[in-house]
């Protein structure tokens, strides 16, 4: 149930961040990084992780819940299963804490102190 409470609340929270800003999209952030010069450009750049990072949680939040129910499962190779879907939450977890990371990164270049 918690599970499935977080999976909500971090789609909300994904549909929020995608609705208030001003991020550029997927096609448009190399672009965005390659000639960020201001504070806005930076601060964009910081909006689009932060979505990322919303949606590899998101993801991440999945998998697990995926695992458990295949662990529930009475037939078929659910242990190879589960261990895929455990791979892979771990895997959307770690690109979450990366996207954070940049998006921190970003913000502090955005606020004058990353210079």
């Amino acid at each position: 149930m918690r599970t499935k409470f977080l999976l909500i609340l971090s789609s909300l929270a994904f549909i929020t961040l995608s609705a208030c800003t001003s991020a550029p999209s997927v096609d448009d952030i190399p672009a965005s990084i390659a000639t960020a010069t201001t504070s806005a450009d930076h601060q964009r750049i910081a909006d689009y992780f932060s979505r990322k990072a919303a949606s590899y949680d998101a993801e991440a939040a999945m998998h697990k819940k995926m695992a458990l129910s295949y662990g529930s499962r009475p037939k078929g190779d659910s242990a190879a299963m589960t261990a895929h879907c455990h791979a892979l939450e771990t895997q959307f977890s770690n690109a979450a804490k990366e996207a954070r990371a940049l998006e921190q990164a970003h913000r502090q270049l955005a606020s004058g102190t990353g210079k």
